[in-house]
């Protein structure tokens, strides 16, 4: 089947008469301006961040650079590339998405896209595939794009987006520029929520709590707050106690998208533990349990704790048991306490 454009999630911060707000993500844009600048765009580029970080809202502005008419980094937000783009409406922007219910691409999911590259722009200069979470495509399906990458005609650029770098095939990593989105400042981060409808007590917590993951704030923000501290501090006390019954209470989630938050949650707990044993206090609302954890734990167990964490948020991202993966955490918590 023919690749077709389609519309690319909502874009944080993006007012319709506004230009795209980037909060903290700078350093990322100026490096891709630099390349448009001297006329040395890589063709693949791979943005690297943690879930809710903003790679979706950095890979559209970054398709606004390449497509600006002006060719001087900066999207105007004037010219037609532009405007379409701001709309999401732009024809040369083309997202990549599976097609079953799983986030993982499979063949016949990225096999259009090799039969397309070959189709001139519509519009702009370029023809740019965005494909997010590519380090969630199976190995056949990435390697399905590797000729592309290694031969891309002159009109076209990918720009992908992973969590985990290293799951995205070495063929592919050695052809791309892998850029780094880095988490929003205190300042911006707030700024964002408020531009999302987020009241300043509000985004200040969810701060405090997720840190300058913007997608985590207003998630967490609009949830039930309260019991999300709740469960994550009983969690702490029970880990500092030795308590495993009070611990797998704690943990037992069999709701897969609420395991993930909770657990995410106390991956930045432990997080923050390591940090103090480190001579580091961390400004995070769970300071106090994360010092309480760090007068009971090593820190070896604290760093094996934490592997721990993001396994079971891999685990959990697949077709796993959710209620079983969150018993085995809890177990695995307990034993590396000792």
């Amino acid at each position: 089947s023919a690749v077709q454009p389609c519309l690319s999630p909502t874009l944080s911060g993006l007012k319709s008469s506004d230009k795209m707000k980037l909060y903290s993500k700078d350093s990322a844009a100026s490096l891709v301006a630099s390349m448009v600048r001297r006329d040395k765009v890589c063709r693949s580029l791979i943005l690297v961040g943690e879930k809710g970080v903003g790679k979706r809202t950095l890979a559209s502005y970054i398709a606004m650079q390449l497509l600006c008419e002006r060719q001087d980094g900066t999207p105007c937000g004037e010219c037609k590339n532009c405007r379409m783009a701001q709309k999401n409406a732009h024809p040369d922007v083309i997202w990549i998405s599976p097609s079953g219910k799983s986030e993982n691409f499979r063949v016949d999911d990225l096999r259009p896209v090799v039969s397309d590259v070959s189709v001139a722009p519509n519009e702009g200069r370029l023809k740019i595939y965005i494909i997010p979470g590519i380090d969630k495509a199976l190995a056949a399906a990435q390697n399905i794009l590797l000729k592309v990458f290694e031969e891309p005609p002159a009109h076209v650029a990918f720009i992908m987006t992973a969590e985990e770098k290293d799951k995205v095939l070495e063929t592919i990593r050695s052809r791309a520029i892998a850029i780094n989105v880095p988490l929003a400042s205190e300042k911006d981060c707030i700024a964002a929520l408020a531009d999302n409808g987020i009241p300043q007590d509000k985004a200040e917590l969810a701060y405090a709590v997720c840190g300058g993951n913007i997608g985590r704030c207003i998630e967490y923000a609009s949830s039930d707050g309260d019991e999300a501290i709740a469960r994550v501090r009983a969690c702490a006390q029970a880990l500092a106690k030795g308590d495993e019954y009070a611990l797998g209470k704690s943990l037992y989630e069999p709701d897969r998208e609420s395991a993930q938050k909770l657990i995410r949650q106390v991956s930045a707990l432990i997080s923050d533990a390591c940090l103090i044993k480190q001579g580091v206090k961390p400004e995070s609302c769970f300071k106090d349990e994360a010092e309480l954890i760090a007068g009971q734990v090593r820190l070896r167990g604290l760093v094996a704790m934490y592997d721990c964490a993001r396994e079971a948020l891999t685990k959990l991202s697949g077709n796993c048991s959710v209620s079983l993966t969150c018993q085995d955490f809890a177990a695995r918590l307990a034993g590396y306490r000792v």
